[in-house]
């Protein structure tokens, strides 16, 4: 066979034993030793979000966008939508080389140590900015050149109408304030943190009257994730005697934010074949019984428990108990 294993013979096995061990000097170890630098390591995987922070990350950011949906800053008298399509964790360096030059880069001070950017499509703020100063017919105009500083003003005063919205829709966790601080155009200006940092990058698709584009919003990760914990902890299911003393402060602060919850009665699970012959007058079968409780939904989180009645000619539920996450 080519390759065989090889058997130290009686003399190799010899020479190996009368190979002298060198001594090590206690105190060259030592100094050795000391020369090492340890560096802890964060097994909660610090470079990335648990699934609780990231749901209860989506769920204040959906609330910012229902509401700006709902009531957009005032000055501009547009259809306004705004939903969240994404949320990435990655460097900072990445963030920055995903921009485009000329861009819309404002600089948003708050309780966290590094700014918060926020990141609108040019596209979107010249057509804001146009409206404003009542140029409608040159609203498509130039649409991809670098703002002057009158129109960074502008578009600056703007912003901050909407910043209020951002800030109330953390309550959740706790009251964050946030300010404008700077406006940029050169995303090669804007080095607030080092290139390698992480960070937690939020895309939402906008769209203002017929003009779409991306509004993105860029958070440092570590203070970000300092602020989602106690929030997770909160909607995985707390003392239920502190969710209510805490809930008249935390609505009063949402009261301009609307919130929208569905109901489910149950699933059913059919063939393909079956549901191609399904015809009006046929009846689903459902998994659970008439005495089942009805999930009551806010998002994608089970909230409430609810017994299904009428009251007048609507279907009604009656709520019978707080649901915490399994």
């Amino acid at each position: 066979m080519a390759d065989q294993e090889h058997n130290l013979s009686p003399d190799e096995m010899a020479a190996l034993r009368d190979v002298a061990v060198p001594e090590v000097d206690a105190a060259d170890a030592g100094e050795r030793a000391a020369r090492i630098q340890v560096t802890s390591y964060n097994f909660r995987q610090p470079g990335r979000l648990s699934s609780a922070q990231l749901r209860a990350l989506k769920m204040v950011h959906e609330f910012f966008a229902k509401g700006l949906s709902e009531v957009p800053p005032s000055g501009v008298n547009l259809p306004f939508e705004l939903g969240l399509l994404s949320v990435e964790t990655i460097s900072y360096s990445n963030f920055m080389g995903s921009l485009g030059n000329p861009c819309f880069m404002a600089q948003l001070s708050s309780r966290f140590e590094q700014p918060v950017l926020m990141e609108i499509d040019l596209r979107v703020v010249h057509m804001l900015i146009a409206h404003i100063l009542g140029n409608k017919d040159e609203e498509r105009e130039e649409e991809g050149r670098k703002l002057t500083s009158i129109e960074q003003g502008i578009a600056g005063n703007w912003l901050e109408g909407l910043l209020p919205l951002l800030g109330e829709s953390w309550t959740l966790s706790a009251p964050v304030d946030f300010g404008l601080k700077s406006i940029e155009c050169d995303p090669r200006f804007v080095q607030v943190m080092p290139d390698d940092s992480p960070v937690v990058s939020l895309t939402f698709r906008l769209q203002v009257g017929t003009v779409k584009g991306q509004l993105t919003l860029c958070y440092p990760l570590e203070p970000l994730q300092e602020m989602l914990e106690g929030m997770s902890v909160r909607m995985s299911g707390g003392d239920e005697d502190d969710v209510e003393q805490s809930g008249d402060s935390t609505l009063v602060s949402l009261k301009g934010i609307p919130f929208e919850l569905r109901a489910e009665l149950g699933h059913s699970h059919i063939r393909a074949s079956q549901l191609a012959t399904l015809r009006k007058g046929d009846v689903l079968c459902l998994d659970r019984s008439i005495h089942d409780p009805v999930d009551v939904l806010l998002g994608d989180n089970v909230v409430f428990e609810a017994g299904l009645g009428k009251k007048g000619d609507n279907l009604a539920l009656q709520i019978r108990k707080r649901r915490k996450d399994r």
